[in-house]
């Protein structure tokens, strides 16, 4: 009588794992396919080997850059041992994954359906780990988010939008707020998160960086400079400045400071509470202001003309401050989808 036996085959098993296979008799479901006036089964277990993840990363990543070397520099791993896990790989699936013939490596055929194989499976992983993860939130997950008026469009704006899509029953509350007070919650344990402008005088908090923002100078619509494309720093030593209270964000505050006034003090004539304000101020012709290319697009206030800096560009950085100690999933999972895009960007 033949035995059919089910199982499961494991990543990272292979057939010498299988060599001596014994069933407890307290498994029911198993020896019922044995007649009980047999003493012993002979049981013959047809193998089917299933590529584990790391392999799959390994031929995908060869695959990507048909070039030991660089695959290896980019899974961190030393060369030698990724071609021995790649030689394994073929010896098991009995054949030839790579033409190694000539100065650069191709697929073969068998590696080019192997490659398509890989990478449905590592989605494939990657989509069953969001689906435990998300279960396991439930309807309970909350993620409390702190944010500047002007975070819309940039890479924490899409890691939102990607987030909501991935776990929509994760409510995320915001926040809205200055540099300032985004860093203090979260460092009290307000919020799970904070976008901020660094760099941060805070010790409980961990910064990641995630974004960049251009910086322009906004000018009057009839002001001598806005004839000009592009200005140069030397022409902004006597002009008045409208800026914001450097209470926001000191660190940003001080950071574009010395961008754009390298030498001297700015001639700040007038304070607004926020950058739409400074925009308005500057329609009304009190004076110029340094302005991220990202709100100057939001805002878009009438009789301002956006003008570039002579030299490198300048830019300020957006970052993510959190306490690393927060136990909450959904900020882990948060993070997981920012490193994500950061990686493609």
């Amino acid at each position: 009588m033949g035995v059919f036996c089910h199982m499961w085959v494991l990543e990272g098993f292979g057939p010498s794992d299988f060599d001596s296979v014994s069933i407890s008799t307290q498994h029911a479901s198993a020896r019922t396919h044995c007649p009980s006036r047999i003493p012993a089964c002979s049981i013959i277990f047809t193998y089917s080997y299933s590529v584990n993840l790391q392999r799959a990363r390994y031929l995908v990543a060869i695959a990507d850059h048909l070039n030991f070397t660089r695959a290896a520099a980019e899974l961190h791993v030393a060369q030698s041992a990724l071609s021995q896990q790649i030689k394994v790989l073929e010896r098991e699936l009995g054949v030839v994954l790579f033409d190694r013939r000539g100065p650069r490596i191709s697929l073969t055929d068998p590696g080019i359906v192997a490659v398509r194989e890989a990478k449905f499976l590592l989605e494939s992983a990657d989509r069953a780990v969001e689906r435990i993860r998300a279960s396991a939130l439930g309807s309970e997950g909350e993620l409390r988010i702190a944010h500047t008026r002007s975070w819309a469009g940039g890479a924490v704006a899409l890691a939102v939008n990607q987030f909501r899509a991935r776990y929509p029953k994760v409510a995320i509350t915001e926040h809205r707020g200055y540099t300032t007070r985004n860093t203090a919650l979260a460092a009290d344990g307000a919020v799970d998160i904070a976008v901020v402008r660094p760099p941060l005088d805070q010790s409980k908090l961990t910064v990641r960086i995630v974004d960049r923002e251009r910086l322009l100078l906004a000018v009057p619509s009839g002001h001598p400079l806005a004839a000009l494309d592009v200005v140069e720093l030397a022409q902004l030593a006597d002009e008045p400045v409208v800026f914001w209270p450097r209470a926001n964000g000191p660190g940003m505050y001080d950071a574009i400071v010395e961008m754009f006034w390298p030498t001297r003090a700015p001639n700040v004539v007038r304070r607004e509470a926020d950058d739409e304000q400074v925009l308005h101020a500057v329609a009304a012709g009190v004076g110029v202001a340094p302005m991220p290319a990202g709100r100057a697009a939001t805002y878009r206030v009438p009789g301002v003309h956006m003008c570039e800096i002579d030299g490198p560009a300048m830019y300020l950085t957006v970052g993510l401050a959190f306490r690393a100690d927060n136990p909450n999933l959904a900020l882990r999972l948060f993070l997981e989808v920012v490193d994500q895009i950061v990686d493609h960007h």
